[in-house]
């Protein structure tokens, strides 16, 4: 039986959106792998693959934070489950529409300010949390 099965979905998720965005920085980068899957015609402007190396690495920074804290907090119940999954949802949002907007445009000022908020408040949310549990223990 799995201990931390919303972990385990958000993870498996979040690596295959990684995947995703990863694939896409080889198709703008014209490599030659993505070469052969898709017809690649055009070059790509060098600041829509900056933005897109941003979306990547920016996603690659705060997910494992949010993970870690996620982990240790489903395993050991420190906020309730159905509490924990509202949490999920907030930080799936804000990291899809961040990765989003630099993705797929060149300016959008709702999803990427939304989707940093939402960011920071998930993250702030769970360490304050587990901060609070482990200084009353």
């Amino acid at each position: 039986m799995n201990t931390i099965p919303l972990t385990s979905i958000i993870a498996s998720f979040f690596t295959l959106f990684y995947l995703f965005l990863s694939m896409r920085i080889g198709y703008l980068r014209g490599s030659p792998v993505m070469k052969l899957i898709f017809n690649m015609v055009k070059k790509v402007p060098e600041n829509k693959l900056e933005r897109n190396v941003r979306a990547h690495g920016n996603f690659s920074e705060y997910v494992p934070l949010f993970l870690i804290l996620l982990f240790i907090t489903e395993y050991f119940k420190i906020i309730t489950f159905n509490y924990l999954i509202i949490l999920c949802f907030i930080f799936l949002y804000g990291r899809i529409a961040h990765a989003i907007c630099f993705a797929f445009f060149d300016y959008n000022p709702f999803l990427r300010i939304s989707g940093m908020l939402c960011t920071y408040l998930i993250l702030g949310i769970l360490s304050i949390n587990l901060l609070i549990t482990t200084i009353n223990i």
